[in-house]
């Protein structure tokens, strides 16, 4: 396990900076991206009315391993980046933005971004997608707690939020200048750090998301 304590380095991301990912935290195992197709498939299935053959796939998915990789490495990837890179942190443009919530901002960002996380490029859908799926085959089936250890992996892996490139904790903007589309591995992956602390380039980089 690659939580912080008693370890001097995440497995998955590994000791060898040099190796490290430019544009991600941590950028998802490739079978990750598979399982979004599952996804999308068992949600088409749902609103068809055949929820046997959904609940099947999602049954039978990586869903376990997904909420693993995220629970263990991907929420704490930032952490052992600036770790190792020892980039301090910038003193805070003052004064914070009054403003700190980004849900009027969702929906024209996410198509903006064209629902593709601007770190790690994974594809990623709005809440109210695994609200429907979560309606339509049940809790048992697909959870949507409040913890880690209760959602269902697909939501940890391909629920779209935005993120604060510069932390609004640093006195980010919130705003279009300041948010991208992330996923939740890449967002809590680089918590309140700045690119520059984890060594990653700027989202804004990206064509996708310029």
């Amino acid at each position: 396990m690659c939580k912080q304590q008693g370890h001097s380095y995440c497995s998955e991301l590994g000791d060898d900076s040099s190796l490290w990912s430019e544009d991600a935290p941590l950028p998802k195992p490739r079978w990750v991206e598979q399982e979004f197709q599952i996804f999308s498939k068992s949600l088409k299935l749902a609103q068809e009315g055949k929820t046997v053959e959904a609940k099947s796939l999602i049954l039978d998915s990586r869903d376990f391993e997904m909420r693993e990789w995220f629970d263990v490495h991907a929420q704490n990837s930032g952490g052992w980046r600036n770790k190792a890179l020892q980039v301090p942190s910038p003193d805070p443009i003052l004064p914070l933005d009054a403003v700190k919530t980004f849900t009027k901002f969702e929906a024209i960002i996410f198509s903006r971004d064209k629902f593709r996380c601007c770190y790690c490029s994974s594809h990623v859908l709005p809440k109210k997608e695994f609200k429907k799926v979560h309606e339509l085959l049940g809790p048992n089936a697909f959870p949507l707690g409040k913890t880690n250890a209760t959602r269902s992996g697909f939501y940890l892996m391909f629920v779209a939020t935005l993120d604060h490139v510069l932390p609004w904790s640093l006195g980010g903007r919130t705003d279009e200048t300041n948010l991208v589309t992330s996923c939740w591995s890449c967002n809590y992956g680089k918590a309140n750090f700045t690119v520059e602390q984890l060594g990653i380039n700027s989202p804004f980089s990206k064509v996708i998301c310029a």
